[in-house]
């Protein structure tokens, strides 16, 4: 039986060729293929590969996977945030930063409004 720490590294790197592949079709071939190979849960199957040979149960992975589905707006917010500054500055590490911290507020108060308002059991 493998362990933790080996699963990880698989983890690793199943993960690092599907955001290389990501950054090379974005940077060489066409940023809107590539934004569309991005927009396909790719990070999600290192994930739920994981769990699966942790044997969690396909009832676990699924509401993992439908939680995945509401973050998704802080997705979409951090992506907003990140192109709007990085349309408005010549460097990288500030945009990123900026967007990070949006993300960060954001995702705290999604969080405390589900785990508040005990939405988890109405749509997870």
């Amino acid at each position: 039986m493998p362990s933790t720490l080996y699963n990880l590294f698989q983890n690793f790197l199943m993960g690092g060729a599907i955001v290389a592949s990501i950054s090379y079709i974005g940077t060489y071939m066409d940023p809107l293929l590539g934004a569309i190979w991005w927009s396909f849960p790719v990070s999600l199957l290192p994930t739920l590969y994981f769990m699966k040979i942790n044997k969690k149960s396909n009832k676990y992975i699924a509401k993992f996977t439908l939680s995945t589905s509401f973050a998704l707006v802080l997705l979409l917010l951090s992506c907003f945030s990140l192109s709007y500054f990085i349309n408005r500055d010549t460097g990288l590490l500030w945009p990123i930063l900026k967007s990070a911290g949006i993300w960060l507020v954001a995702s705290v108060i999604f969080y405390y409004t589900v785990k508040d308002l005990d939405l988890e059991k109405k749509f997870l």
